[in-house]
């Protein structure tokens, strides 16, 4: 039991900055999705502003993600923040095709 709870301690900062960050790519993919639909040259610009700020933001959390990884091993530690910003990377591409899709699924 003790050893759980160390584990769940240790995973806790991970997914603090995980699901910080989750909900500001929720929000940009969702505005670039909108922004497909749309298809409004202003609109499209400020979505592709906003989305390669916070995949530059994003990108440079990489730090923060090894970090707070609850391994003392550095590749492992690595490994960690690329699987979280990958699982970021696809969170945002999976809210775009969904913003789309839905739609697509409702326009005549």
């Amino acid at each position: 039991m003790n050893a759980s709870l160390s584990i769940h301690d240790r995973l806790a900062p991970v997914e603090e900055l995980f699901f910080t960050w989750l909900f500001r790519v929720f929000a940009a993919g969702t505005l670039m999705g909108s922004a497909w639909i749309d298809d409004a040259p202003p609109l499209e610009g400020a979505a592709h502003v906003v989305s390669i700020y916070v995949a530059l933001r994003v990108a440079l959390e990489f730090a923060k993600f090894a970090e707070a990884a609850p391994f003392e091993n550095r590749a492992l530690q690595y490994i960690t923040a690329v699987a979280a910003l990958g699982l970021l990377a696809l969170a945002f591409m999976t809210i775009i095709t969904f913003v789309e899709t839905l739609a697509l699924a409702t326009a005549p």
